[in-house]
């Protein structure tokens, strides 16, 4: 049992030390490239604001797909965006040429995020031989963390069959049906952007009813604010 135990645990070191090594071992340092060469350009845009975010971390990765259950993530490489926001990040992009997949970024700067089910991814991307030499632009956004609590009123009164709840920042949008026929009074929270505006909306529908609900809130960074649908 014992020496169960301890090839146990040095197989777990193993895989943590090989696991860290791929973070910390990118293919590509991001400025030399000669060749075939991937020109990744663009800003990390503080959204509440529009202008640049400076000293911002931005890494890049190519998902390979190549067999029937593959799903394999290789680093590319990162880059720190300058005082404007901007970022260059160049790579020899003939490694990929025959591999199934496709690449992404993500972005980092403090507590600030880009998607509600992966934080700091900001683009998924492909590229082909037509990119090679060129500058590839594209601007990613970030938005300042913050919450939003709606409470959701609606008596069996108005007896609509679903109960839509939904809110949009950014192009960012999300939302929750609730079943209708019944007495409701619950409280739905969300992460939202900070310091830029969120658009709440409730939609009731069915059984001949059909109610529309709109309001608007601006959350200050890292705080909370909480509002009401009633229907």
């Amino acid at each position: 049992m014992r020496t169960l135990l301890i090839y146990t645990t040095l197989l777990v070191t193993i895989l943590l030390v090989n696991s860290c090594r791929k973070d910390k071992d990118p293919l590509f340092d991001g400025v030399s490239c000669s060749g075939s060469c991937y020109i990744l350009t663009g800003k990390l845009i503080d959204s509440a604001i529009n202008s640049g975010i400076a000293n911002g971390e931005i890494k890049f990765y190519f998902n390979d797909n190549t067999g029937t259950f593959s799903n394999k993530k290789i680093y590319l490489g990162r880059t720190i965006t300058d005082a404007n926001g901007n970022y260059t990040f160049k790579f020899d992009g003939s490694r990929f040429t025959n591999v199934r997949g496709y690449y992404y970024a993500e972005a980092y700067k403090g507590n600030m995020f880009s998607d509600q089910v992966y934080q700091n991814r900001v683009a998924t991307f492909d590229l082909d031989t037509s990119f090679y030499n060129v500058p590839f632009t594209q601007n990613f956004p970030l938005f300042r963390p913050a919450t939003i609590k709606v409470r959701v009123i609606a008596s069996t009164v108005t007896n609509f069959q679903f109960l839509t709840v939904s809110y949009s920042y950014g192009k960012v949008s999300n939302g929750i049906i609730l079943n209708g026929g019944r007495t409701i009074d619950t409280t739905i929270i969300w992460k939202t952007a900070g310091d830029l505006r969120t658009f709440i909306q409730g939609d009731a529908v069915g059984n001949g009813v059909n109610i529309q609900k709109r309001d608007t809130v601006v959350v200050p960074t890292n705080n909370t604010r909480q509002i009401e649908i009633r229907l």
